[in-house]
């Protein structure tokens, strides 16, 4: 491995590891890879429930999850709430998770809020009902500022929820056109004062760097107006552009742009938006999120970036439990006629070895900044950690490792260091898959694409 090479052209991060493929990892709905969750748990990994709802009443260009677009009124929400529930049933009566503590509950999407109160209602007192939750278990959620009224926001907190996501990704009007933002920026202002009216603190941003056409001056501009809205903490995200999909099209047949997507550009941004926020009084509490109020990174992510468990719920979910990966069909359809006839309806797999439990750990621990010497496997990564700390890209302090702020810019490379030949073999082997079957990379299905049905 040349590691300086490594260094040259930035990597986002990876949040998914090891990466399922349906080149390896594709399972017939009827074997018996869940038959682990008979056995009562008996490792101390604590453990999110992440739970997909995939509608939205917008198709953002940039976007890869799965989705459908729809209103909230579809009858299509009210089915798969019935099978969202199913699912949650399997797993509840199983005695792995009758023994295993929820540190937190996120809803993610898609809009959440395209779901009614009786809906969300419905969710979640069977989550309280049939598992077992940490003492004030955190409910979390990502949603559309235009969705946001004086009802859903008594709704919310009726309900308990205590931290929102929002993805207002650009202040800049062209570029939100362009990129399909359906909520405007009126639907923001408005949104924030719904909050204020109704002492709601803990909502949180994403802003999104390097999307074409946008300058430094835009980008800093972003940073200024999130900044007078007080969030709770925002979240830095650069534009992933994935081949075979209308933005990766739109971008190369546009003639008039000003600033196209490059790898410098998206680094410039990104330590510019680091000086920015720290000048503002920001810490950086991980790879991407920055909060003047937030003191240490949030229990889901926590738990999710020390290794922990995720069980994932919902067409396209993910999951990870006791060393097993799975990744829930991108299919609605799919989805509810393998729950029908009593199946886990997810379609790829994997036991996962201790050496990719071990490498996972490592991958992620850049995106927290930091890692303590005695989660380090002894001997194995020595070599890679003297180049970090010889190229000043992390250091020793006390009982850890930490990113330097040049770290920060690279915390994707770092992360491909620890990922063995065959794994990264096999990221380069899907991507190219996809490339050949015309899919969107990102989940091996048509989201996003041009090709799709």
């Amino acid at each position: 491995m040349n590691k300086e090479k490594l260094f040259k052209e930035r990597v986002d991060d990876f949040w998914v590891y090891p990466k399922l493929t349906k080149i390896v990892d594709k399972r017939d709905f009827n074997d018996d890879f869940f038959s682990f969750l008979q056995v009562a748990k008996e490792n101390n990994n604590r453990t999110n429930l992440y739970i997909h709802i995939p509608f939205c009443d917008s198709g953002c260009v940039f976007c890869p999850y799965y989705k459908i677009i729809c209103t909230r009124n579809n009858k299509l929400i009210n089915e798969y709430v019935d099978y969202l529930l199913e699912e949650l049933e399997k797993y509840s009566k199983t005695k792995y998770i009758k023994t295993t503590k929820i540190e937190s509950i996120h809803f993610g999407g898609g809009n959440p809020l395209l779901l009614s109160k009786f809906n969300f209602k419905k969710i979640i007192e069977f989550i309280k009902d049939n598992f077992y939750l940490k003492e004030n278990v955190s409910w979390t959620l990502e949603a559309s500022m235009n969705s946001i009224t004086d009802q859903v926001m008594i709704d919310l907190l009726e309900l308990g929820f205590s931290r929102i996501s929002l993805g207002i990704q650009t202040f800049n009007e062209k570029i939100r056109k362009d990129m399909g933002i359906k909520t405007t920026i009126d639907d923001i202002n408005r949104c924030i004062n719904i909050f204020k009216k109704y002492q709601f603190k803990e909502y949180c941003f994403d802003l999104m760097y390097n999307m074409p056409n946008q300058t430094m001056d835009d980008w800093l501009n972003d940073l200024e107006k999130a900044d007078q809205l007080d969030p709770y903490h925002i979240d830095l995200y650069n534009l992933a552009i994935f081949p075979n999909t209308i933005l990766d099209e739109k971008i190369k047949k546009s003639d008039n742009l000003i600033v196209n997507p490059s790898n410098s550009n998206q680094i410039l941004m990104y330590e510019n938006a680091q000086k920015w926020l720290f000048n503002k009084g920001y810490k950086q509490l991980t790879t991407n999120t920055f909060s003047k109020s937030q003191e240490k990174i949030h229990i889901g992510d926590q738990t999710y970036l020390d290794n922990g468990d995720v069980l994932g719920i919902g067409a396209s979910s993910r999951g990870f439990i006791n060393k097993k990966a799975y990744k829930n069909v991108c299919d609605i359809n799919t989805y509810m006629r393998e729950l029908n006839k009593d199946n886990f309806p997810a379609d790829l797999c994997r036991n996962v070895t201790e050496l990719e439990d071990m490498e996972r750990k490592m991958v992620f621990f850049p995106i927290k900044l930091m890692i303590l010497k005695k989660d380090v496997p002894e001997k194995i990564y020595d070599d890679i950690f003297e180049f970090l700390i010889q190229e000043k890209i992390i250091k020793e302090q006390n009982d850890r490792y930490i990113l330097t702020q040049r770290g920060t810019v690279w915390s994707g490379n770092i992360a491909l260091m620890f990922i063995s030949e065959n794994n990264w073999k096999l990221y380069i082997k899907s991507f190219l898959n996809s490339l050949k079957e015309k899919t969107n990379p990102y989940n091996e299905d048509y989201m996003g694409t041009k090709y799709g049905k």
